[in-house]
């Protein structure tokens, strides 16, 4: 059977970061048997540079009209899109020229006229969602690094505190416009137990450095890690992780660690995947967080073990590492026209 041609379009997006590029890659690797082509959208030297190292054929893009002559002479077999959200006009653009289009994460108009819309940012009401949209923990593409990170963590299943002294994380992803990443760490130097903390810090950290630094140095066994994969290197020695509610948590329960979530923006507020019944303890906007609210959920999960049993075992039941499998064949199923979205 003919190769299907497969197109990813990958829009960055502030508030999304740059996990859907690292989404896209992940599948675009796992769907080598069919002719696959990612144009990408960013001002991001770095992760230009990263995406001309994977290998995949990448064509870069500055205005989303231009991809409507490159689409129409490829003619595709299935169009993905991901990153930012879409309007009508540029899917109305593209309709003609590919029978199958899939959205992923898309609150825009245009996520309303295409064939599948796949959610891993769901809210609460994604229960009576439309009826081309899959929303579930299984949108969520695990990147290699991350899966290498997550079964090293997994070889350990016991939850008991690994050190002589608890280990927190600090992981604010995506830019962390509001700076939670100073708040949090200020809040938890107040704390008067011994605690061993390691704040994470990514290349899109827009911070003072410094001032992070001069706290560091303010309280014992608490130190600055700074690349790019810092949360990743931290995890397998992590007892509690703090971080914002987009796509981080799903990192994080791909390998079962007890998590505290706070939202970077109103947007990370309305995602249901941070909740109790997923094992997470979630303390609403970051930049209204009291340091009474992180203090005590930070003690109630230190302090019992049976509390930090119930999480891990709740994280590690949505069976995150079996999601790249899923996805697959999901889309190769779209690719060649096997399923009717209704009957899914």
């Amino acid at each position: 059977m003919q190769k299907r041609k497969i197109i990813w379009i990958i829009e960055h997006c502030d508030i999304k970061g740059t996990y859907p590029f690292e989404r896209a890659v992940t599948l675009a690797n796992l769907l080598q048997d069919e002719s696959v082509i990612l144009f990408v959208k960013t001002t991001n030297q770095q992760l230009i540079d990263k995406l001309a190292q994977t290998g995949l054929n990448i064509i870069l893009f500055e205005r989303f009209t231009e991809l409507k002559k490159k689409i129409r002479e490829i003619e595709p077999h299935l169009i993905i899109h991901d990153g930012k959200d879409t309007l009508v006009e540029q899917v109305e653009m593209i309709r003609p020229f590919c029978s199958t289009i899939v959205h992923f994460d898309d609150f825009g108009v245009g996520a309303q006229l295409i064939d599948c819309h796949l959610v891993a940012l769901f809210g609460e009401s994604h229960e009576d969602s439309h009826v081309h949209e899959l929303a579930g923990s299984y949108a969520f593409a695990v990147p290699p690094n991350l899966e290498k990170v997550a079964y090293e963590v997994l070889e350990t299943p016991d939850s008991t505190i690994k050190g002589e002294l608890p280990h927190i994380v600090v992981a604010f992803e995506d830019g962390d416009n509001n700076n939670l990443t100073y708040r949090t760490l200020r809040h938890l130097t107040q704390l008067h137990i011994p605690l061993k903390i390691s704040v994470a810090i990514d290349d899109d950290y827009k911070h003072d450095l410094d001032s992070l630094k001069l706290m560091a140095l303010s309280r014992k066994n608490t130190v600055i890690v700074q690349n790019s994969d810092a949360l990743l290197q931290l995890m397998p020695q992590a007892d509690l992780i703090i971080c914002n509610a987009n796509y981080t948590p799903y990192k994080v329960a791909a390998a079962g660690i007890p998590c505290i979530t706070t939202a970077q923006h109103d947007n990370e507020l309305n995602y249901a995947f941070t909740r109790e019944m997923n094992g997470f303890i979630h303390i609403g906007l970051g930049r209204k967080m009291k340091q009474s609210i992180i203090q005590n959920a930070v003690m109630e999960l230190l302090l019992h073990e049976q509390r930090r049993e119930r999480a891990v075992r709740k994280q590690r039941n949505l069976e995150i590492l079996t999601n790249n499998e899923i996805l697959k064949n999901l889309l190769l199923d779209l690719a060649y026209a096997r399923h009717n979205m209704a009957h899914i």
